[in-house]
């Protein structure tokens, strides 16, 4: 845990007296300039010996055990949570930490940010002044004010929440860690049940779906019948590696040429397609 709070640190903390020091201008920024970007963590550690599961997650990137039942189905269980606006926990925790500050969190939102604890994102974090002096001295972005009620930051933390699982060695197992562009089209059961039917022998499941196909995309038909999440009539096994698997049914499941395009898109405007996707799949006692 101090890890991760350390290393927030070394990354919002330094910049004032970064600001005061006689680097060059433009070391100046290339120190500082960091902090204003943002980034979510997810962290597992296992022990083999004596089986014990811990995850650390800062943000909203999510982490999830599939464990399969003596009725031969999969399980979900949970490893993290969600740390967003919309975290009833979360935004109790930074209410009590900002008593008398209202309209903190907000739509789901903290001060307009969908995630509640992060690395970096100096705007919820450094003094108002130290802001202002940022904006005026290197042109950095305007503080949230006067859009948002900001008083007395930081607003995140970049501390995380750490759980710890036992895994059953007579049952099993895997566990899925992916960002929240994963999550955006998967509910956490669905990656379990996808993962879960990866993992099935060739030929058992597969008799039941669905053809994959390269058939020309119908615009006109996506804008009604088509959904942006993952749907279960689609589901296709085709790729030799889980977490490829789990990308490929989030985004155009059989459909190839659906999936191909919303790859396609570049950033800025993949954002408006799919969120940055990162995909783990770790094996406990369970093999393909």
């Amino acid at each position: 845990m101090q890890g991760f709070v350390d290393l927030d640190d070394s990354i919002i903390k330094t910049a004032p007296g970064t600001s005061k020091s006689a680097d060059s201008f433009q070391d100046k920024i290339k120190k500082m300039a960091p902090a204003y970007a943002g980034s979510c963590a997810l962290l597992s550690l296992y022990d083999p010996i004596t089986s014990p599961l811990h995850v650390a997650c800062t943000g909203d990137s999510r982490a999830v055990l599939g464990q399969k039942g003596s009725d031969g189905k999969w399980a979900e269980i949970p490893l993290s949570v969600d740390q967003t606006g919309s975290n009833e926990e979360e935004t109790t925790r930074i209410s009590k930490e900002h008593p008398g500050e209202e309209n903190i969190a907000k739509g789901g939102r903290v001060l307009g940010l969908m995630v509640s604890r992060a690395f970096g994102d100096s705007l919820w974090k450094w003094p108002l002044d130290f802001q202002k002096e940022m904006t005026h001295k290197y042109n950095g972005p305007a503080p949230l004010t006067p859009r948002y009620d900001v008083r007395i930051p930081p607003y995140l933390t970049a501390e995380p929440v750490v759980t710890s699982t036992k895994i059953d060695p007579d049952k099993p197992s895997f566990l899925i860690m992916a960002t929240d562009g994963l999550w955006d089209h998967l509910s956490s059961e669905q990656g379990v049940e996808l993962s879960g039917s990866w993992l099935e022998p060739k030929g058992k499941e597969k008799k039941s779906l669905p053809e994959t196909t390269d058939e020309a995309f119908d615009f006109d038909r996506f804008w009604k019948d088509v959904s942006w999440k993952f749907e279960e009539g689609g589901t296709t096994i085709q790729d030799d590696n889980a977490a490829v698997h789990l990308m490929r049914n989030s985004l155009g499941e059989n459909h190839h040429e659906l999936t191909a395009g919303r790859l396609a898109f570049g950033p800025p405007f993949s954002r408006q397609m799919r969120d940055d996707i990162t995909v783990q799949v770790v094996l406990f006692n369970a093999q393909k």
